[in-house]
């Protein structure tokens, strides 16, 4: 059956934006929070759009205001510095729409934080829909976003597929009803492995590319 909707994550699935994420993240914890954590410390925080993560895990709460509105200040000043455009994502993107595949996003990341990569790579009005962390009730695993997505598109769900970078991905579509995907393809990602067992595994955007390219048959 042809494939006429692709839904991707964001952070570590469209762009390496995981390091800046990290390194904004350890400059307000231990700045504001008195708390050193190391790569896989931030990670672990993943799943909440970074308002919730700050908010969730400073000891201060008095200083969370103060630290978020620091954080967006980092994510922005060092866009450039730690994110670097990956021409290959820009490839598959635009193949994907010349082919008329709908394209959306769900992203556990803010809007405001999805706005300023937007803007910084480049990707103003190349996806249909967005859905950020911070408008849905239910984060993923929870398919939320994903069901709010192919409702928009009136998608077929056996001709749509969630690309993502970690396991609460893949279970998310999963519980969508949807073909999944769990990719490697960026220099950090957030799961190491996926257990959830998705039915493809990439390491290379070409492998979705030539996918796309020879067959319209999942």
């Amino acid at each position: 059956m042809k494939l006429s909707t692709v839904l991707f994550d964001f952070d570590g699935t469209l762009a390496n934006t995981l390091p800046l994420t990290i390194y904004g993240m350890q400059q307000v914890f231990e700045k504001y929070d008195h708390q050193s954590f190391d790569e896989e410390g931030i990670i672990d925080m993943f799943g909440l759009p970074e308002d919730g993560m700050i908010a969730e895990n400073f000891r201060n709460k008095e200083n969370v205001p103060v630290a978020i509105d620091r954080y967006y200040q980092i994510y922005q000043s060092e866009h450039e510095r730690l994110v670097e455009k990956n021409p290959e994502i820009v490839t598959l993107l635009r193949y994907l729409k010349e082919r008329n595949i709908q394209v959306g996003v769900i992203t556990g990341k803010s809007r405001r934080a999805y706005r300023l990569s937007e803007k910084a790579l480049g990707f103003e009005g190349v996806f249909q829909s967005v859905i950020t962390g911070d408008e849905v009730k239910s984060h993923k695993p929870d398919p939320e976003g994903i069901l709010r997505t192919l409702q928009l598109f009136q998608a077929k769900k056996e001709e749509s597929i969630y690309i993502g970078d970690s396991n609460s991905d893949v279970l998310a579509g999963q519980a969508a009803g949807i073909h999944t995907a769990g990719v490697h393809w960026l220099p950090v990602s957030q799961s190491k492995a996926f257990p959830a067992r998705p039915d493809f595994y990439w390491t290379k955007v070409d492998e979705c590319l030539r996918l796309l390219q020879t067959s319209e048959v999942l």
